[in-house]
């Protein structure tokens, strides 16, 4: 299994399937005879398939089975950054639920009156660059499914805004371990933004920028099933995240934690209290400072850019960092690693 801070790697696609909001279900899926859903291309994906789906709206709750391989991986593609639009309904728990392992899931926009956004129980999964937003009932983007056996998700520059209404749930909700939570903006949640609880373990939660989510920013512990607290989250980088006008901490550990959990270099402010509230782990380099954004909305509208001057400039550690930032710039393998989402 990958260590903590190495992302799972894409591979290049040996064969491609379109998907169109004008085409057919009997159709080949060629770019000139697309199918019309991606359940249907789905059925049909080989190892190293790449779905390329159009932009338009596409109602209805998704269900996605098909397995990959660690050297074939199959891609689900929106053909540009949220355009491919998925409304789903609610008599399924997920607007799209995958179950299938070695498979990515890239730049899709999710919404609907399902309980949960993008519920994802696969192995070895990317959840990259979409946004999942408006669901009321529960998470924007989870692996929290009743079967806590998957392990090694990636879950990298999303956008998890105002989920958990009705039920106190959460933006980023992970339950597994092995694998990154990085890049990701989370704002708006009933809950905390991002919250690893059931079997989350060895993660690296590293970048993110959380605001505006009542119970707090991050959160991580392990408990309920399916270790029922016997095994505490432990070896986990928490580092180089902005944690800003969140209820209770910006950052803490809940539940049964382990000691060598680390947060590394995170910056708290105008949070309901400015610290990482800690049970077992280890603290360093955390700055209780304007992080000074470009233009910082609580509504998800603003411009997240740090200013110049800003104290979160070249602040981060390298640990736990990812090679880009959520727009795809480099960031610097030795030093000057930005706090936050964005490398200036």
């Amino acid at each position: 299994m990958p260590s903590v801070g190495a992302p799972i790697a894409p591979t290049t696609p040996t064969n491609q399937i379109f998907v169109s909001p004008s085409g057919a279900d009997g159709n080949p899926g060629t770019q000139a005879a697309p199918m019309r859903s991606i359940e249907a291309a789905a059925k049909v994906a080989k190892p190293g398939t790449n779905v390329v789906v159009a932009n338009g709206t596409y109602n209805g709750s998704i269900t996605t089975n098909v397995n990959g391989t660690a050297e074939a991986r199959i891609s689900f593609t929106s053909a540009s950054r949220g355009g491919a639009k998925i409304v789903g309904e609610g008599s399924a728990d997920a607007a799209w639920q995958n179950d299938g392992d070695y498979v990515d899931i890239v730049g899709f926009d999710i919404t609907g009156s399902n309980t949960d956004g993008l519920l994802s129980g696969g192995s070895f999964v990317r959840i990259v660059s979409n946004s999942v937003h408006d669901f009321r009932e529960g998470n924007c983007i989870t692996t929290a499914n009743d079967d806590y056996t998957m392990h090694d998700i990636d879950v990298i520059g999303n956008i998890a805004a105002r989920c958990g209404a009705d039920k106190l749930d959460h933006g980023i909700y992970v339950s597994h371990p092995n694998g990154m939570v990085t890049n990701n903006i989370a704002y708006g949640n009933a809950g905390f933004g991002i919250q690893c609880w059931h079997n989350c373990n060895a993660l690296s939660i590293s970048n993110n920028l959380v605001f505006d989510n009542p119970e707090g920013g991050i959160v991580i512990g392990q408990g309920d099933g399916p270790n029922n607290g016997d095994v505490a989250a432990d070896n986990f980088v928490v580092a180089n995240n902005i944690a800003i006008d969140n209820g209770r901490e910006g950052i803490r550990e809940s539940g049964a934690t382990g000691p060598n959990n680390q947060f590394l270099n995170n910056v708290l402010w105008d949070n309901e209290t400015n610290r990482i509230l800690l049970k077992t782990g280890n603290e360093r380099g955390t700055l209780v400072a304007d992080p000074q954004f470009v233009n910082f909305k609580s509504d998800g509208s603003g411009d997240y850019h740090l200013r110049p001057g800003s104290p979160a400039l070249g602040a981060g550690v390298e640990l736990g960092a990812p090679p880009i930032d959520i727009d795809g710039k480099p960031r610097p393998p030795e030093g000057g690693v930005d706090i936050g989402i964005y490398q200036q």
